[in-house]
Order: C-alpha cells, then sequence, then structure tokens
C-alpha cells in the first residue's frame, strides 16, 4: 500500500570528470587565443585541465586544441560545450570542481545546509502536487531490458480529517503497459489495478498514513552529499550539483526497489555512481530533483549492469492543492 517516490538525475561525463587539474599558473594571450602556463611546464594541449584561475578552491573545466590555445564560446571536438570564458558549461551551468580538502568540505557544508533546509522545509508542506518519471535499463550479455514509469501524485493535509491523495502509476517493460490508480477521500482508499482488481476499505486518517511514506518525498540523499557544486539558477533559485559516496545507500535503494522492481530485492548488487541535481525555489522549496544511479547485480554467479535515471518535478510548491478524483462506482469493499 505504500507509495512513495524517491528520487534524482545527471549523467556523469567520463571525459571532462577525469581532466587533470592545475593549481598555479597564468593565462597568457597572444594573436592567437589564451593558453595556460604552469611554471617550468609545457602548456596543456589537445586536452581538458581544471583551473583554479581566482585561486578560491573552486576550479573550472577548459579544452585546450593541439596548439594549446583554450577554445572560447563553442563545442569541444568531444561534444561538450564552452562558454565565452573557455569554461565547461553543462545544463547552463559553469561546472566547478573543488581542487583542495578545505574548499571541499566547505562546498559539501553549504550543500548539505541548502538541501537539508529544503528537505524540512517541503516536507512541512501541507501538500504537493508531483510528477516523476524513471527510466531503468538493465543489461546482461547482449540483452537490453528497458524499463520506464510515470508517476503522478497529489495530496494536502496529511495526518489529519481532511486528508486526501491520488497517486497514479504507469509502468511500460517489454512492451507491457501496467496502470494503477490509488486515492483517499473521505475516509476511505481506493485501489485500482485493472479489472477485477478494484478495493475499497475504510481506514482512519492515523492508520492510512502509518501506510504511505508520502510526508518523506523530498530529500532523502543529504547524508550522503559529497563533490558539491551550488550554483545560481533561474528567478532566484539555488541549483545544488553533488554526486554520492555509495556507502550505505542499498537499504535506501531498496525502498526504491520495492515500489518499482521488488525483484532487484532478491540479488547481490553493488551500486557503482550516484550523481544528482536539486533546484531549490527562492522560497526554500524543491521544485526538481533529479537522479542517476549506476548498479552492477550479481545472481547465481552471473552479472548484469542497471542504471537507473529519476526525474521528480514539484508543481507550485506551497501553494494549495486540489485533487480531482476518479469514480468511486463499482469498488468491492474490504475489511482494513
Amino acid at each position: 500500500m505504500k507509495q512513495s517516490i524517491k528520487i534524482f538525475a545527471v549523467a556523469s561525463l567520463l571525459s571532462v570528470s577525469m581532466a587533470s587539474a592545475a593549481f598555479a599558473g597564468t593565462w597568457k594571450e597572444d594573436s592567437r587565443g589564451w593558453r595556460w602556463q604552469e611554471k617550468n611546464e609545457p602548456s596543456p594541449a589537445s586536452e581538458w585541465e581544471w583551473i583554479d584561475s581566482n585561486e578560491d578552491g573552486m576550479a573550472e573545466c577548459y579544452y585546450f586544441d593541439e596548439n594549446g590555445y583554450v577554445l572560447m564560446n563553442t563545442t569541444t571536438p568531444d561534444g561538450f560545450s564552452v562558454n565565452e570564458k573557455g569554461a565547461w558549461v553543462a545544463d547552463g551551468i559553469v561546472r566547478q570542481k573543488a581542487v583542495n580538502p578545505a574548499a571541499a568540505a566547505a562546498a559539501k557544508k553549504n550543500g548539505r545546509e541548502l538541501y537539508l533546509d529544503a528537505i524540512k522545509k517541503s516536507s512541512a508542506l501541507p501538500g504537493l502536487d508531483i510528477d516523476g518519471d524513471i527510466h531503468m535499463n538493465l543489461s546482461y550479455s547482449e540483452l537490453e531490458i528497458p524499463i520506464s514509469m510515470e508517476l503522478h501524485l497529489k495530496y494536502h493535509d496529511l495526518n489529519t480529517p481532511n486528508m486526501e491523495f491520488l497517486s497514479e502509476t504507469q509502468m511500460y517493460m517489454m512492451g507491457i503497459k501496467d496502470t494503477q490508480t490509488s486515492f483517499y477521500t473521505n475516509g476511505t482508499y481506493y485501489s485500482d489495478m485493472g479489472p477485477n482488481q478494484k478495493y475499497k476499505m475504510k481506514i482512519g486518517h492515523e492508520d492510512m498514513t502509518k501506510n504511505l511514506t508520502l510526508g518523506g518525498l523530498t530529500g532523502q540523499f543529504w547524508a550522503f552529499l559529497d563533490n558539491v557544486q551550488t550554483a545560481d539558477g533561474e528567478g532566484g533559485s539555488k541549483i545544488l550539483l553533488y554526486s554520492n559516496h555509495a556507502e550505505g545507500m542499498e537499504s535506501y535503494l531498496e525502498e526504491i526497489n520495492s515500489e518499482i522492481w521488488p525483484a532487484l530485492n532478491d540479488v547481490d548488487y553493488k551500486i557503482d555512481s550516484i550523481n544528482g541535481k536539486a533546484v531549490i525555489t527562492p522560497e526554500g522549496y524543491f521544485s526538481r530533483e533529479e537522479i542517476a544511479i549506476h548498479l552492477t547485480m550479481v545472481d547465481d554467479d552471473e552479472t548484469a549492469g542497471m542504471t537507473m535515471n529519476m526525474i521528480l518535478d514539484y508543481h507550485n510548491p506551497g501553494q494549495a492543492v486540489t485533487i480531482q478524483f476518479p469514480s468511486t462506482e463499482g469498488y468491492e469493499a474490504v475489511v482494513y
């Protein structure tokens, strides 16, 4: 009966993340462009390099051509965008990386504080209107199994006599579509899992709340944040980019699997990487979360890989939520 969405996704860009870092040097300009020169070192050429030009502990990433000149306001040979200063830009954000432990610790601390505050504010809202998209791909030998899920959730007045929610899920796998709808109104829970599977039961709002995870939708990854970058977004919003250290994440992932594909919990798996992005409104609420998770699974000495890309959009957080319910006709009454 639990209806949970735990979500977030920004893909890891391997060639950029593996670039070397430059800590001391200077920019030099000539008639052909700009070069980066470190003492007693040749200028970088045909490669990416992280450079902390202003020595604030946060470096930007630049691509240098075969002659050692930084590319500006273009697309690099390996397909990434750089701005008018030559810095790598993804999703409209100049990407940065901490180049010393103090800068990394400060970025992590500030990011966690921003994220945790958004958790508290978003979780305290009386209602939310959420759309979620989950795309998974299981790869084994030459077999590829794509799975996608669309989630729509509205709720208000949790754990009060006026509590209501509506949850709609559509899942697509190997050409098969599965649709489920559940909702709670006037003290009654309704579940529609298809023909001849429509049930309703009377249940108090206290017991209904115990069977839900609606109040814990946001910010599930804050304790695992690592490699954090904070940037300014549109209209005064804040954007938080991060990767997670995977240790300790398995139990959380089991909750996700229980809602999406319970059979995954029957195999041993290792989380290889997690990358995330959160957009936070000027008022401090989540407006969008993205997560990309890469796994390696082992079952009976067979190994498979899996990616999970999850996106969660919060519509007009902080505003009143109204729900239009489906018809309540045709449900078989059962006892809770």
